[in-house]
């Protein structure tokens, strides 16, 4: 019964601190648009796995614990994603099911909070249930990823059609492609949603810089770092951080015997270094 009670605790222990460093590590951040929009125009999993958002996602993912992360499957408004050796799933080996939730809503944190697209993801597979790796489908709000891949030129583009016109823009065989792909335009015409999101009020998209740091600036921070407060600090300027309660993150992390830094990368690197000792 002893036994029982304290793995029930250690689970707990190790499931929040991993959810209290993914929650620190977005909360501050904000992804540039040029990025999301880099990454939702890929066209396989390979064009996705080479953007720097992938990359920042892949590292955030395994330096928490939440597992190596791969891109199994891209469409215009679904995307299709893979996790080997997570932690998550480890903690519940004993249990037969798809138990990643965490893993799930770190998904959603992202797309949500720093993509701002709504989504919905479900976890279609996972290792406790026999999978070979876990995997994750993430639905998105198709107008929220419409809102970063088409752009003024597009708008012209479709306009001119609504016209029945044609007006010259550079790669335009490309942009008319790209504009099949999200259903907007078929047999250069129209269709029925390419009307509907010409009538849609279209929010402008506010690019931004920071906390995209170059790697080397990021790495300089987190080796001397000895926290994810002091990290974040020196990397984004202390007026950036309110609300982080470092007591918070410093405390976890002792209590399980263990050690980490956390920093940004690229978006919002996040950098631990962990201490078993058990």
């Amino acid at each position: 019964m002893e036994e029982n009670i304290a793995r029930i605790i250690y689970v707990f222990g190790e499931l929040t601190k991993m959810e209290v460093a993914l929650s620190t590590a977005i909360t501050k951040s904000k992804i540039p648009a040029g990025e999301i929009k880099l990454m939702l125009r890929s066209t396989n999993p390979l064009q996705v796995e080479r953007t720097p958002l992938f990359q920042y996602m892949k590292t955030v993912f395994r330096e928490i614990g939440l597992g190596n992360l791969k891109c199994l499957k891209i469409s215009p408004f679904q995307m299709t994603f893979g996790v080997k050796n997570s932690k998550v799933a480890k903690l519940f080996s004993d249990v037969k099911g798809k138990t990643c939730y965490l893993t799930a809503d770190a998904f959603a944190m992202f797309f949500e909070k720093d993509m701002d697209i709504s989504c919905h993801v479900k976890e279609t597979e996972c290792v406790n249930n026999g999978g070979e790796m876990c995997k994750f489908v993430v639905d998105m709000d198709p107008l929220g990823v419409l809102r970063y891949v088409i752009d003024n030129i597009d708008i012209e583009i479709l306009n001119s059609l609504k016209k029945g016109k044609k007006i010259q823009v550079e790669d335009y065989e490309a942009r008319m492609f790209n504009l099949q792909r999200y259903g907007l335009v078929e047999k250069n015409k129209l269709t029925i949603m390419g009307e509907k999101y010409l009538e849609i009020k279209r929010s402008p998209l506010i690019e931004t810089e920071r906390p995209w740091k170059r790697l080397s600036e990021v790495s300089e921070v987190t080796a001397s770092a000895k926290s994810f407060a002091e990290a974040f600090s020196k990397t984004v300027g202390e007026e950036e951080v309110e609300e982080i309660d470092e007591s918070k993150i410093v405390n976890i992390v002792d209590e399980a015997n263990k050690s980490r830094s956390f920093a940004e990368l690229l978006a919002k690197y996040v950098k631990k270094e962990v201490k078993e000792d058990e």
